[in-house]
């Protein structure tokens, strides 16, 4: 998942604490409803120690009553990479339904490694679902939905 909607940053360390702006943090609220009727349920939520992330975190594990906080993770700071993301879902080896919470263009080029799809644009607040037969490797993946964040206005 790409973190939702951001105030713009002034200069680059402001970059670290660009929050949520109240239309992302209602974006990610009216989406709750829709997130449970596709029975999102992950087992670890993963995500960026950035605030407009560490944000989008806690919105979606409130609004799924996953009953636990989600994990931050240095490795998934702006540039992450795809080896990033695998050594940070290895440290919850139980857990079979991971949701990453980060950034672009991070998360569409893990999406396009994984799938070998050509090109994915994951937006502010969008969602893709990748599954794999095993053990998530570049060209296992099958994308099996992504959700575009205009699905979630009413």
């Amino acid at each position: 998942m790409r973190h939702g909607e951001a105030g713009p940053s002034v200069v680059a360390m402001d970059d670290e604490e660009s929050a949520l702006t109240e239309e992302g943090t209602d974006a990610l609220r009216v989406a709750a409803p829709l997130w449970r009727r596709l029975s999102l349920r992950p087992d670890a939520v993963i995500t960026s120690p950035l605030a407009r992330a560490r944000q989008t975190a806690e919105l979606v594990v409130l609004a799924l009553e996953l009953g636990r906080h989600p994990v931050i993770d240095e490795r998934l700071r702006p540039g992450a990479a795809w080896s990033d993301l695998a050594q940070a879902m290895a440290k919850h080896p139980d857990a079979r339904r991971v949701m990453f919470v980060g950034h672009e263009p991070d998360l569409s080029n893990a999406v396009c490694l994984l799938t070998r799809a050509a090109a994915v644009r994951l937006r502010k607040g969008g969602i893709a679902c990748l599954e794999f037969p095993g053990v998530p490797e570049p060209g296992g993946g099958e994308l099996a939905w992504l959700l575009d964040p205009d699905l979630y206005t009413e």
